[in-house]
């Protein structure tokens, strides 16, 4: 008996398969002559062509034959359930993390590179299925890293992390986004963290970690020296993995695909430093007047208009989201105000929302933009509205009131707002999946049919609600393309700029500086 199960341990892969696989056969050709042939609805064809069996007998036999049938069914499955390894079931539940030391067990992934660790590979079970498995060197991503690759999954191991190694269960694409933003935050050559610097990075997730966690953070990289930068790379995604580990988190909320988006957000805006040092801090309770969302950046509070940039080094243009889809509150950046903090509009001293409905995309403007009163336009036959130009971003993601996306432009509609030149620029955020196919109006309406003319319907409508008549348009109300609209910020642009020029000769406006950053401030008159 010892010996047969030794055989039958022993036997190879692909036998092991051909004799389920032939059991499994055997079970599925019983039920079909079992579903098929020997039952009673099916005798009375049976019979008639086989005239000469006389029908009692024919009952008889079918009965019998069903009884073996199921017999044999049953101990087939049986069969089945004490044979399969478990091991065969088990590479069916992929673990997003597995850490590991010198008794390590790695499932269902195996790795073949040298360079991992003698104590690392040494402990590994060596799952059968995964014997072809191949591995690629990543020294972009660390030093030690492996990127392994076999029956369909895709995985990261590093090693040579305080004599452990940690296998994360992700694309190295994913992984290289994460060590961006790494990178983004390090003030030093060493590409070293603080644990101040980790919380930061959970703070711009939108996670931000309690006192406990602040504690188990501190314990788990050895120091009780928030500022001191100790954490490398490796021990930062050992640190993240532990806490987002799949087996504590049955529906994979933070190890699948739209947790991992959080991460290119946060890449994306922390390509430039000087848009990644901004903040947003608010001010009185959201449900009053005196709600106010203002912006700073090393403790100095800066204008989102005036301060920060229109448009970035790689050709992209900064939008500050002042009302997110899906909502319907107000916002507006306060031009009459000091520093022109984001607020929620008044008027007739009621705190406004949109009575139309909830916003259908991320509604906002473009920094250091004007619209000047003075200034008719040939589209519109109206003057400007006095304010930045707003901008319609399309993409998928609600964006929170005072951030700062890094978007494109695909087109603008010249709406007409009470006799005044109000243009929408449609934008697209440069992160949005669907950034990379659609450049141009002609690109929006095919990756998102319909989606202009629901826009022109909804800013044609909105006022409706409050009893106001429709809204018009300009350029016989067509949304026009990226290269007209590009124009239009520029020509809005460039009255900004007059609008700073003729406000510096009048001292109306300030500067105000601490350390390297200078503030700009400037309110218009009503």
């Amino acid at each position: 008996m010892a010996a047969a199960g030794a055989e039958a341990t022993s036997m190879p892969p692909a036998r092991q398969s051909l004799r389920r696989s032939v059991v499994f056969s055997l079970v599925v050709f019983i039920g079909l002559l079992r579903g098929h042939w020997l039952v009673p609805d099916k005798r009375q064809n049976y019979a008639s062509s086989v005239a000469f069996v006389e029908g009692s007998f024919l009952d008889g036999a079918a009965s019998m034959m069903s009884a073996a049938a199921n017999v044999v069914t049953a101990l087939a499955l049986v069969y089945l359930a004490t044979k399969l390894p478990l091991s065969t079931l088990a590479t069916q539940r992929p673990a997003t993390l597995l850490r590991h030391g010198n008794n390590a067990r790695l499932s269902p992934l195996t790795p073949v590179s040298p360079k991992l660790s003698p104590e690392f590979r040494k402990g590994l079970d060596m799952e059968e299925g995964f014997a072809r498995q191949t591995s690629v060197e990543l020294p972009e991503l660390s030093k030690d890293a492996v990127q392994l690759r076999g029956g369909g999954k895709s995985s990261v191991a590093f090693t040579n992390l305080d004599g452990d190694a940690v296998l994360i269960m992700d694309s190295p694409e994913a992984l290289m986004a994460m060590k961006s933003v790494f990178k983004r935050l390090c003030t030093s050559s060493k590409e070293l963290l603080s644990v101040s610097d980790v919380i930061k990075v959970h703070s711009l997730l939108g996670e931000p970690v309690d006192e406990q966690e602040e504690k188990t953070m501190t314990t788990f990289f050895k120091t009780s020296d928030l500022a001191k930068k100790s954490i490398s790379f490796e021990m930062f995604m050992a640190w993240w993995s532990q806490l987002h580990d799949s087996s504590a988190d049955p529906d994979q909320y933070y190890s699948n695909e739209r947790y991992r988006q959080r991460f290119k957000v946060l890449q994306s805006r922390l390509k430039d430093p000087k848009i990644a040092n901004i903040s947003t801090v608010t001010e009185g309770d959201p449900s009053s007047r005196r709600f106010r969302v203002h912006f700073e950046t090393d403790g100095l509070r800066l204008s989102p208009w005036h301060d920060i940039p229109l448009k970035n080094s790689d050709g992209s243009y900064n939008f500050i989201c002042e009302i997110p889809k899906w909502t319907r509150k107000k916002y507006e950046i306060a031009t009459g105000e000091p520093m022109n903090p984001i607020k929620q509009d008044v008027k007739n001293g009621v705190l406004r929302e949109y009575k139309w409905g909830d916003m259908l995309f991320n509604y906002g403007a473009f920094p250091q933009t004007w619209e000047d009163p003075k200034h008719v336009s040939e589209e519109t036959g109206c003057p400007g509205d006095n304010d930045p130009i707003d901008v319609i971003e399309l993409g998928t993601r609600q964006r929170p009131v005072g951030s700062i996306t890094r978007v494109k432009i695909i087109g603008v509609i010249a709406m007409i707002d009470d006799d005044e030149t109000d243009w929408k620029v449609l934008t697209l955020a440069m992160d949005d999946d669907r950034s990379s196919n659609v450049n141009d109006l002609n690109d929006l309406d095919a990756h998102m049919p319909g989606v202009t003319q629901a826009l022109t319907h909804w800013l044609r409508m909105y006022k409706t609600s409050e009893g106001k008549p429709e809204n018009r348009f300009g350029c016989n109300g067509k949304p026009q393309g990226a290269a007209f609209a590009q124009r239009v910020v520029q020509e809005c642009h460039e009255a900004w700029r007059q609008l700073l020029a003729q406000s510096s000769s009048s001292g109306k406006l300030k500067k105000v500086s601490s350390g390297s950053a200078i503030a700009t401030e400037l309110a218009l008159e009503d």
